[in-house]
C-alpha cells in the first residue's frame, strides 16, 4: 500500500518560526505539518492569525493537518517525572486546544497520557478519553491516543484497550516506533488495531535496548533519523502497509543535534531517510 500522505512532525525539533517550518516541509517534498499547541499560540500571539497562518501554508502547497500533542485532558495529567519546562510547555487546556484546531481547520491530534501509572482506574482512563472525543467530535477532530512507556498508558495494547473501550468513532491511535520498541509492544498487539484506527504513524531509530544509565524520558528526546539505529522499522512498515495504516507518515526525531541544524538539513533528513526506508521495505513511495 502505498503512504496515503507524508506528514513533517517539526515541533520541538529545531527553533525556527512557522513560515520556517513550512518552507521546510515543502522542501522535503511532504505535503502536511504537524504543530505544537504551544508554539501555535505563540505564533498567533507574536501577529500571524490563523488565517494568515492558513493562507502561507496554502501558498506552499502545505497543509496544516495535526495539532500533538494535548496532555491535560484529565483531571490528574501533571507528569511526576518531568520538570517544570517541560510541564509548561504542555499544560493547554482541551477547550482551547479544540479552539486551534477549529482556527487552523485541523481534523487530527494526538493525545498524550502523561499521568502516572495507578493515578486512575483502567475505566476512568476510559471515560475521560471517552470525554475528550465527544468534546473534540464538536469540532470534527479526530483524537489519536499515543502509548508512552514513561507513563501509564504504556504498550499498545493499553493504548487501544482505552480507544476501543471508550467506543467513539473518532478515537484512534498514534503508531510511534521509539514507544512500540521501549515498551515491549507485539507485532501481535499492532495487528489487533483496526488500520484504519490508526491516524499517523511516527518513524525514528535508536538502539534496542535502552542504553546503560539513560532513562525512557531521557531517551524520548534523543532519538535518530531512521535508518540509523536497530529499530525493526522495515519489518515494521511493511506490516503497517498490509494493514492498509500508513497514513500522516513522518520521521519525528526529537535529538538536542537537530538544534544547530538548519530548516534545510531537516528537511533533507526527513526526506531522505524516508524514502530509503520505504524503499528498503518495498513500500511504494
Amino acid at each position: 500500500a502505498t503512504p496515503e500522505i507524508y506528514t513533517l512532525s517539526l515541533h520541538d525539533a529545531l527553533p525556527i518560526c512557522f513560515r520556517d517550518k513550512i518552507r521546510a516541509t515543502r522542501l522535503a517534498g511532504f505535503g502536511q505539518l504537524s504543530l505544537h499547541p504551544h508554539e501555535t499560540r505563540d505564533t498567533i500571539k507574536g501577529g500571524i492569525r490563523p488565517g494568515d497562518m492558513l493562507e502561507i501554508a496554502a501558498e506552499h502547497d502545505v497543509a496544516i493537518t495535526r495539532l500533538d500533542p494535548l496532555s491535560n485532558w484529565n483531571p490528574r495529567w501533571l507528569p511526576t517525572n518531568m520538570d517544570a519546562s517541560y510541564i509548561d510547555g504542555f499544560d493547554i487546556g482541551a477547550t482551547e486546544f479544540f479552539e486551534l484546531c477549529r482556527q487552523l481547520g485541523v481534523r487530527s491530534c494526538s493525545l498524550n497520557a502523561t499521568f502516572a501509572a495507578g493515578v486512575y482506574e483502567p475505566d476512568e482512563v476510559t471515560g475521560h478519553f471517552a470525554a475528550t472525543c465527544d468534546l473534540a467530535a464538536r469540532y470534527d477532530v479526530t483524537c489519536d491516543l499515543e502509548n508512552l512507556p514513561m507513563w501509564a498508558v504504556r504498550t499498545l495494547r493499553q493504548a487501544w484497550s482505552v480507544v476501543s473501550s471508550a467506543g467513539r468513532p473518532n478515537g484512534g491511535i498514534v503508531f510511534d516506533i521509539l514507544h512500540y520498541v521501549r515498551s515491549g509492544s507485539t507485532l501481535d498487539m499492532l495487528t489487533e488495531i483496526p488500520g484504519e484506527r490508526i491516524g499517523c504513524v511516527q518513524l525514528n531509530d535508536g538502539p534496542l535496548r535502552l542504553p546503560a544509565g539513560v532513562t525512557l524520558e531521557e531517551n524520548c528526546f534523543d532519538r535518530g533519523w531512521p535508518g540509523t539505529g536497530e529499530f525493526p522499522l522495515i519489518e515494521i512498515v511493511r506490516t503497517l502497509a498490509d494493514m492498509d495504516a500508513l497514513r500522516q507518515v513522518s520521521p519525528e526525531v526529537f535529538s538536542p543535534h537537530n538544534a544547530t541544524r538548519s530548516a534545510a538539513e531537516i528537511a533533507a533528513l526527513s526526506s531522505e531517510s524516508l524514502h530509503a526506508l520505504l524503499d528498503a521495505a518495498d513500500v511504494a513511495s
